[in-house]
């Protein structure tokens, strides 16, 4: 008698299935956490965007100096508020441009700094960026676009048979600090910067803030590519090269003065030694100063009327400009 064998096909092992579920789970978490990556710029960026930030305006007259006020028509067709002052010695060494923050306060509250130029033999000339004030501008360009204000500036100062062949120093504080940097790297008519409490790049002070605001810094840092595609589509893609960190070693041997507080809650002192950084390895002329505590501008708060009776801070900015256009 024949017996036959039958032989039964294996059924699936448990591990199998299981790996297959662990794998399935892992591919939607990846997902979900990607979606999530996405949706923060698209959450947090409306914010800063699509606004146009009124701002209390100072007269010149109030800190001792006249000025006056002129228009500047930048490359994309934006009028901008600016102010002009002169030297009260009989020759100009130059123009400082200057710049202030992404909101408040109003360039005008500068004058005071215009004032203490003009006692040293220096011009200024106050540009009200994009989207403040009196300036035209539907939205802030976070650093990204106001370089080209800082061109309207160099075009006019240019333009103008008395100055054209001085000087122009661009002074900035805040997102102003990175803008000249910035502005300078494109514009070689730029002698020299002087950047006051800079950020690095929107990048990093997205990062810092979502830090600050809980989240942990790796998911800030992985989620850098998702806000850069984010601000690509908003503003252009071509913007993405504009940041004072990419900036910076275009200077060459144009000297720069960088300034920082050590404890700025604003923009934090670790993106001052990231620009320092930059600057020393591409052998930048860099001057520094640094101030202890929170002081985002750097000059104490009741001297910023009358920078010049902040002896430390105006003499590191006179002496600068003393030893760089003697």
């Amino acid at each position: 008698m024949n017996e036959s064998v039958v032989l039964q096909k294996p059924s699936k092992p448990r591990k199998s299935r299981a790996k297959k579920i662990i794998i399935i789970i892992a591919t939607v978490l990846v997902v979900l956490f990607i979606g999530l990556l996405i949706f923060i710029p698209y959450a947090i960026m409306p914010m800063f965007l699509g606004q146009h930030y009124e701002q209390q305006q100072f007269n010149s007259s109030d800190y001792g100096i006249s000025s006056e006020r002129i228009t500047l028509v930048t490359d994309d067709s934006l009028s901008l508020a600016a102010w002009r002052t002169r030297a009260e010695t009989e020759t100009s060494k130059g123009t400082i441009i200057i710049l202030s923050g992404i909101q408040n306060p109003s360039v005008t509250a500068f004058f005071g700094y215009a004032k203490m130029f003009a006692d040293h033999g220096w011009d200024s000339l106050l540009i009200e960026m994009r989207a403040r004030g009196e300036s035209e501008g539907e939205e802030i360009g976070l650093g990204l676009t106001e370089w080209r204000d800082v061109k309207a500036g160099v075009e006019f100062l240019r333009a103008d048979q008395e100055v054209k062949d001085l000087p122009i120093v661009a002074l900035g504080t805040s997102m102003g600090g990175s803008t000249v940097i910035t502005a300078a790297g494109e514009l070689p008519e730029v002698s020299a910067v002087i950047s006051i409490s800079a950020f690095s790049s929107w990048s990093d002070v997205f990062i810092y803030n979502m830090e600050m605001n809980g989240m942990p810094k790796a998911i800030s840092v992985m989620d850098t590519p998702f806000l850069n595609a984010y601000l690509g589509f908003h503003f252009g893609f071509n913007t993405l090269k504009y940041s004072a960190e990419k900036s910076i070693v275009k200077l060459g041997e144009r000297p720069i003065l960088m300034m920082h507080s050590t404890g700025d809650s604003q923009i934090p002192y670790e993106q001052f030694e990231k620009l320092l950084s930059k600057a020393k390895k591409h052998n930048i002329d860099v001057t520094t100063f640094v101030r202890e505590g929170d002081e985002h501008f750097v000059c104490y708060e009741q001297y910023s009327e009358n920078p010049a009776e902040d002896i430390e801070f105006s003499q590191a900015v006179l002496n600068f400009l003393a030893a760089k256009f003697p």
